[in-house]
Protein backbone atom coordinates (compact mmCIF):
# COMPACT_ATOMS: atom_id res chain seq x y z
CA UNK A 1 0.00 0.00 0.00
CA UNK A 2 1.19 3.52 -0.98
CA UNK A 3 1.36 6.00 0.83
CA UNK A 4 -1.46 8.48 -0.10
CA UNK A 5 -3.85 5.32 -0.49
CA UNK A 6 -2.87 4.53 3.64
CA UNK A 7 -3.43 8.06 4.62
CA UNK A 8 -6.35 8.20 2.61
CA UNK A 9 -7.64 4.89 4.25
CA UNK A 10 -6.55 6.25 7.88
CA UNK A 11 -8.75 9.30 7.22
CA UNK A 12 -12.07 8.05 5.83
CA UNK A 13 -11.71 5.72 8.54
CA UNK A 14 -11.11 9.04 11.47
CA UNK A 15 -14.75 10.25 9.54
CA UNK A 16 -16.08 7.49 9.40
CA UNK A 17 -15.76 7.04 14.20
CA UNK A 18 -16.64 10.31 14.20
CA UNK A 19 -19.73 10.31 12.29
CA UNK A 20 -20.48 7.18 14.78
CA UNK A 21 -20.09 9.04 18.02
CA UNK A 22 -22.32 11.26 19.59
CA UNK A 23 -19.65 12.66 22.32
CA UNK A 24 -19.82 16.35 21.44
CA UNK A 25 -16.11 16.87 22.79
CA UNK A 26 -17.19 17.87 26.43
CA UNK A 27 -16.74 15.47 28.82
CA UNK A 28 -19.76 14.85 31.18
CA UNK A 29 -19.58 16.26 34.78
CA UNK A 30 -16.80 13.98 37.22
CA UNK A 31 -19.70 14.11 39.38
CA UNK A 32 -23.01 13.47 37.52
CA UNK A 33 -24.32 16.50 37.62
CA UNK A 34 -27.87 17.30 38.14
CA UNK A 35 -31.63 16.90 36.50
CA UNK A 36 -34.42 18.41 37.36
CA UNK A 37 -37.28 15.97 36.62
CA UNK A 38 -37.03 11.94 35.79
CA UNK A 39 -37.80 12.57 32.36
CA UNK A 40 -34.63 14.58 32.03
CA UNK A 41 -33.08 11.54 33.40
CA UNK A 42 -34.30 9.54 31.00
CA UNK A 43 -33.64 11.82 28.02
CA UNK A 44 -29.74 11.55 29.19
CA UNK A 45 -29.99 7.53 30.10
CA UNK A 46 -31.41 7.42 26.27
CA UNK A 47 -28.87 9.83 24.87
CA UNK A 48 -25.96 7.74 26.72
CA UNK A 49 -27.38 4.51 24.10
CA UNK A 50 -29.88 2.82 26.98
CA UNK A 51 -33.42 2.06 25.99
CA UNK A 52 -35.91 3.44 27.83
CA UNK A 53 -38.75 3.05 25.73
CA UNK A 54 -41.69 3.47 28.10
CA UNK A 55 -41.25 4.68 31.35
CA UNK A 56 -42.98 3.54 34.34
CA UNK A 57 -43.74 6.27 37.06
CA UNK A 58 -43.70 5.27 41.16
CA UNK A 59 -46.24 6.02 42.70
CA UNK A 60 -46.44 7.20 45.01
CA UNK A 61 -42.09 7.44 44.39
CA UNK A 62 -40.17 5.11 45.87
CA UNK A 63 -39.24 5.93 50.04
CA UNK A 64 -36.43 8.40 49.89
CA UNK A 65 -36.84 9.76 45.98
CA UNK A 66 -38.55 13.11 45.08
CA UNK A 67 -39.45 10.67 41.63
CA UNK A 68 -38.89 7.23 40.26
CA UNK A 69 -39.37 5.26 37.58
CA UNK A 70 -38.41 1.90 35.76
CA UNK A 71 -37.91 1.75 31.90
CA UNK A 72 -37.93 -2.07 32.13
CA UNK A 73 -37.33 -4.76 34.25
CA UNK A 74 -33.22 -4.27 34.84
CA UNK A 75 -33.45 -0.34 34.38
CA UNK A 76 -35.24 2.12 37.06
CA UNK A 77 -34.31 5.62 37.66
CA UNK A 78 -34.72 8.09 40.28
CA UNK A 79 -34.10 11.82 41.50
CA UNK A 80 -33.48 13.18 44.91
CA UNK A 81 -34.11 16.49 46.56
CA UNK A 82 -31.38 16.49 48.63
CA UNK A 83 -28.31 14.47 49.61
CA UNK A 84 -29.72 12.83 53.04
CA UNK A 85 -32.45 11.09 50.48
CA UNK A 86 -30.16 9.65 48.17
CA UNK A 87 -27.60 8.68 51.14
CA UNK A 88 -30.52 6.91 52.54
CA UNK A 89 -31.56 4.99 49.49
CA UNK A 90 -27.78 3.80 48.91
CA UNK A 91 -27.57 2.81 52.81
CA UNK A 92 -31.37 0.67 52.49
CA UNK A 93 -29.90 -1.04 49.07
CA UNK A 94 -26.53 -1.76 50.17
CA UNK A 95 -27.46 -4.66 52.47
CA UNK A 96 -29.56 -6.13 49.48
CA UNK A 97 -27.75 -6.36 46.81
CA UNK A 98 -29.40 -4.21 43.84
CA UNK A 99 -25.95 -4.65 41.90
CA UNK A 100 -24.18 -1.79 40.27
CA UNK A 101 -25.84 1.29 40.47
CA UNK A 102 -24.96 4.88 38.80
CA UNK A 103 -25.28 7.63 40.94
CA UNK A 104 -24.84 11.41 40.53
CA UNK A 105 -25.48 14.44 42.53
CA UNK A 106 -29.19 13.98 42.97
CA UNK A 107 -29.77 10.97 40.58
CA UNK A 108 -29.73 6.73 40.74
CA UNK A 109 -29.84 4.96 37.79
CA UNK A 110 -29.78 1.17 37.56
CA UNK A 111 -29.35 -1.00 34.93
CA UNK A 112 -27.24 -3.70 33.03
CA UNK A 113 -24.80 -1.61 31.19
CA UNK A 114 -23.51 1.39 34.37
CA UNK A 115 -19.99 1.63 32.58
CA UNK A 116 -22.06 3.09 29.54
CA UNK A 117 -24.28 5.56 32.10
CA UNK A 118 -21.10 6.38 33.80
CA UNK A 119 -19.22 7.20 30.63
CA UNK A 120 -22.08 9.48 29.15
CA UNK A 121 -23.35 10.82 32.56
CA UNK A 122 -20.45 10.87 34.70
CA UNK A 123 -21.22 10.53 38.25
CA UNK A 124 -19.63 7.05 40.08
CA UNK A 125 -20.57 3.67 40.17
CA UNK A 126 -21.33 1.47 43.38
CA UNK A 127 -21.52 -1.85 44.08
CA UNK A 128 -24.17 -2.59 46.64
CA UNK A 129 -24.72 -5.91 48.68
CA UNK A 130 -22.30 -8.29 50.39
Amino acid sequence: MNRLTAGSTAAVLVLFLASCSTFDGTPPPEDGGTYESIDDLQEAVESAGLVCQELVLDTPPSKYSASSASCSEFTYLAIYTDDVHLEAQLDFWRPVGQRAVNVGKNWTVVSEDPKLIQKNLGGSVIHTGP
